[in-house]
């Protein structure tokens, strides 16, 4: 070791104390900058923190000011025809309405409703408004924004927001214009005028507005009104956002109050001083301690001789080095250079070496720990005298709990570094605190195990206890809570009256066992809706010590409960806005029909049966057996109406099977179908009329060679009946009855034609029934070939054997086999001599359908005449009308068949139809 009192070693020191100097001096100028560093970083994550809030904040208000006028625009739009209805028929039911809104509405000032010309005819205004001669009633609405959205919502069919006008000196209006219709068309409006200004302050929070200057703007940046009438600094932060509805440009503008303090300079400049003052305080300390240590050293040395407590010398490696008297009495002196942990408890060592490698670390000083000791040498621990906690001689050496503090050596200079340490019994401490320990962790994890918050406070209100679910609920440490006073941290803004008033009941011990609901705020400002359950708290003395509340959050069941509640509401808003008539009817067990309840009916029920099950019942009955799963159009005599019935078996909401009845009214759609079926009947009749037309002269040719052969018949017969009457001869039989046979034969023919063409141009209703192809196919054949004859071209057949019977109308098919045959032989008048002269007609079955095919050997189609070909009054010849293959299409279709078109490869082109053969269907037809 160097002597100190050598000249080169205080120069030494000397050296080494000026550097440090410098170095403290170094580190005070670095400490400075880093602070200077750290405030200007704080001042920029501010700036930032309050752009982030006032973007936030800015779009939560536009949220709200959108949300409330949306709401009022789809309210207005689905109420404006209630109020205007009520203002007709009753003027005072109309104002209740119209007050109950404006009173739900703070924004809204007035309410007017206008008829179709633009004229108010109803106004009324808000509590406390001043009315406005614009919309007085009897006033037409002629300013420029009024009218606007007048003529919009007009032709829009919509309710629309007007652009902002001022009607008053110290305040701006918009409008909301939402159309009435009924049966006439365009009746009027409902016109609901809103204040801006109440507009910007009843709808946003107070905490926004105290932050911000808001304002509503229109599209020039012009403010329209303001939430306040100081002029801040408009360079500060600002933000802006369109505010659609009302739309129109308008935009919702606000500027940050500017809460910088303006001391931040002089606070820092004071912090760097009284930082360096006090390093500075610590160095004169740090001497003045120096000169102290040697007579600390004496004083120690004395007490480790003295202390009652055992106190020992450790090296760092945990070696003993000397131990007190005390340390011997307690342990026993043992041998020496033994290491401490030789006493400890195996379970306890690595305590033990936590303690010495914490101690052991770079700046650390001083360490504690407790462990568990005994001594290792019986004999020198008998030989010791009885301490509290030790068992008689002869036992076996108790384990013993002592508290350890350790202290390592300040001296730099000694040889080797030291520990210090200073034990105390805390056996019996220990013990206690161990089954104290165990008890308070069962009991906490019980309570941190809870799901229900719970929060105990004494009979001033002082929260005393909060456990981990109450915490986690509002969002607060519980340190933050225990000892709060009224108002609490998680009670909301702007209700502390109404939670005093339930915190008094609480303290009066006036409050219900089943718990009352509030209103609770959490840390980050959100709401949720809790129920509290109070019981006093009583102490082991029988005293009550204060009052003990659990909490839950019943915030998802109203949620879920408000939810139901809505769509119940919706559900029974839509149900009553239906055209048909809905009724819900639950029968007795026994099934009878005299005790059934009407468990509900729409508001279309109600207006046309009234609130009775029998209707219900009555158009049940009247349903055809057999489809209760499907659809029945019913007639009432009583209404005079037919209505499409619907009728299933549901599960009602306790759980029982009721049944649901949906009752449409069809009656207008029974007269369009009647019409339109008259108007197919008139214009199938008239095609098959044109269709006679156009072959009058064959049919006249077809006619005269029957006629003309009976006259030749007739007129020899009379010429042979008189040669034999001048000869005196008689006639024979046989030689009458040949040619009266062939007279007779060519009347039949005629008669047949004459048939043919009775049948087909008649007029008759349509009449489905059991018909054969065969006979079909023949009738059309024949009236067909009639120009088929006349233009020297063959009408060909081919039937496939047993074809089923059709369901159809035989007039009807015959007309469209006849068109499409004539259109056939009229495609091949122009035909080359050597292409065949023919039109075949052939019918086979197809998956289970019956294919009628027409084939010619004419010119064939263009392509965009294939296309167009079914359109009406569109044709290819050039006298024809266009009609024809339109309403063939049509009564095919009508008998759940297709017709198309198709042109052929050798040329000509192939008409083809399909007809369902279904035998169930033609069974039901031949029962009916």
């Amino acid at each position: 070791m160097k002597n100190r009192n050598d000249p080169s070693t205080r120069r030494t020191e000397m050296r080494a104390i000026r550097w440090l100097s410098l170095s403290h001096a170094f580190g005070i100028g670095l400490f400075v900058l880093l602070m200077g560093a750290f405030l200007w970083y704080l001042r920029a994550v501010e700036i930032d923190q309050q752009k982030q809030a006032l973007y936030r904040d800015v779009a939560s208000a536009q949220t709200a000011l959108r949300r409330e006028l949306r709401d009022d625009q789809d309210e207005i739009g689905l109420v404006a025809e209630e109020w205007s209805t009520r203002a007709r028929r009753s003027p005072i039911a109309a104002d209740k309405a119209i007050e109950d809104f404006l009173a739900r509405r703070s924004s809204a000032v007035y309410v007017a409703l206008i008829d179709a010309d633009g004229r108010v005819t109803h106004t009324l205004h808000a509590r406390g408004v001043v009315p406005i001669a614009l919309r007085a009633r009897g006033a037409t609405v002629s300013d420029a924004a009024g009218r606007e959205a007048f003529d919009e919502i007009r032709r829009r069919q919509r309710a629309v927001f007007t652009r902002p006008f001022s009607a008053a000196a110290s305040d701006v209006l918009v409008e909301l214009h939402a159309p009435v219709y009924d049966d006439t068309g365009f009746t009027g409006a409902v016109i609901v005028g809103y204040s801006l200004n109440r507009v910007l302050g009843g709808s946003l929070l107070q905490t926004i507005r105290d932050r911000y200057q808001l304002s509503i703007v229109d599209r020039d940046g012009n403010s329209l009104v303001s939430s306040s009438l100081f002029e801040i600094d408009l360079a500060h932060l600002s933000y802006e956002l369109p505010l659609d509805p009302p739309g129109h440009g308008v935009r919702l503008r606000a500027f940050a109050y500017d809460m910088q303090p303006h001391l931040i300079d002089r606070s820092l400049v004071a912090a760097v001083v009284g930082l360096s003052l006090a390093i500075l305080v610590t160095l004169v300390m740090l001497w003045r301690h120096a000169r102290r240590r040697l007579f600390a050293e004496y004083e120690r040395d004395r007490l480790f001789t003295l202390s009652p407590d055992p106190l020992c010398v450790f090296e760092t490696d945990g070696t003993l080095v000397r131990g007190n008297p005390a340390f011997e009495t307690v342990l026993g002196a043992g041998e020496r250079r033994r290491r401490i942990d030789r006493w400890v408890h195996p379970d306890d060592r690595d305590q033990v070496a936590t303690a010495l490698a914490q101690i052991g670390q770079p700046g650390a000083s001083s360490a504690s720990f407790e462990a568990r000791f005994r001594a290792l040498d019986p004999a020198q621990a008998a030989n010791a005298a009885p301490t509290a906690g030790s068992q008689t001689a002869g036992s076996p050496t108790p384990w013993r709990w002592l508290h350890w503090s350790l202290r390592r050596d300040a001296d730099a200079d000694a040889p080797r570094p030291l520990l210090y340490a200073v034990a105390r019994d805390v056996t019996e401490r220990r013990n206690a605190e161990l089954a104290l320990a165990a008890e308070t962790a069962f009991r906490q994890a019980m309570e941190d195990s809870m799901l229900t918050g719970m929060r105990a406070f004494d009979m001033d209100g002082r929260i005393s206890y909060v456990n981990r679910a109450f915490c986690q609920m509002v969002g607060f440490d519980a340190s933050e809570l225990v000892g709060a006073l009224p108002p609490y941290p998680y009670w909301p803004a702007g209700s502390s009256e109404a939670n005093r008033e339930n915190l008094s009941r609480v303290l009066r011990g006036d409050t219900p066992t089943s718990g009352f609901e509030v209103k609770v705020r959490r840390k980050d400002g959100s709401l949720f809706d809790a129920r509290m359950y109070v019981s006093p708290l009583i102490d082991r003395h029988g005293h009550q010590t204060g009052w003990m509340t659990s909490m839950t959050d019943v915030t998802e069941p109203k949620r879920i409960r408000e939810q139901l509640a809505a769509a119940h509401e919706r559900f029974t808003t839509v149900l009553d806005e239906l055209d048909a008539a809905v009724s819900v009817v639950a029968r007795p067990p026994d099934g009878s029909v005299d005790h059934a309840e009407l468990l509900f009916a729409n508001r279309m029920y109600r207006s046309l049966f009234g609130a009775d099950s029998r209707r219900h019942e009555s158009l049940l009955a009247a349903r055809d057996v057999g489809l209760a799963d499907s659809p029945s159009e019913i007639f009432d005599a009583t209404l005079g109406r037919w209505f499409e019935v619907r009728s299933r078996q549901i599960r009602w909401v306790d759980g029982s099977a009721v049944e649901m009845l949906v009752a449409t009214d069809v009656t207008r759609r029974h007269e369009i179908e009647e019409q339109q079926r008259e108007q197919d009947r008139k214009l199938q009749r008239t095609s098959r009329l044109v269709t006679m037309g156009e072959m009058a002269s064959s049919l006249a040719h077809e006619l005269n060679q029957p006629l003309t052969a009976i006259a030749n018949y007739c007129m020899g017969l009379s010429a042979r009946i008189r040669a034999r009457a001048g000869a005196g001869q008689p006639m024979e039989a046989d030689e009458l009855l040949e040619p009266l046979a062939k007279t007779a034969a060519q009347a039949a023919r005629a008669g047949e034609v004459i048939r043919r063409i009775r049948n087909f141009v008649k007029r008759s209703e349509p009449e489905r029934r059991r018909c054969e192809v065969v006979a079909i196919v023949a009738d059309a054949v024949g009236l067909a070939e009639i120009d088929a004859r006349r233009l020297g071209i063959q009408v060909v057949t081919e039937l496939a054997p047993e074809l089923p019977p059709l369901y159809v109308d035989p007039i009807l098919i015959e007309q469209v086999l006849l068109n499409l045959l004539k259109n056939g032989i009229e495609a091949m008048r122009d035909v080359p001599p050597d292409r065949p002269r023919e039109v075949r007609l052939a019918v086979e079955l197809a998956d289970g359908h019956a294919e009628f095919r027409v084939t010619d050997h004419g010119n064939g189609l263009a392509r965009d005449a294939q296309q167009r070909l079914f359109e009406p009054f569109f044709t290819t010849k050039a006298e024809g009308m266009g009609i024809g293959l339109n309403i063939c299409r049509s009564i095919v279709e009508s008998h759940k068949g297709r017709l198309w078109a198709e042109t052929t490869a050798g040329g000509g082109c192939s008409f083809r139809f399909t007809l369902p053969v279904v035998a169930e269907v033609a069974a039901v037809a031949d029962t009916a």
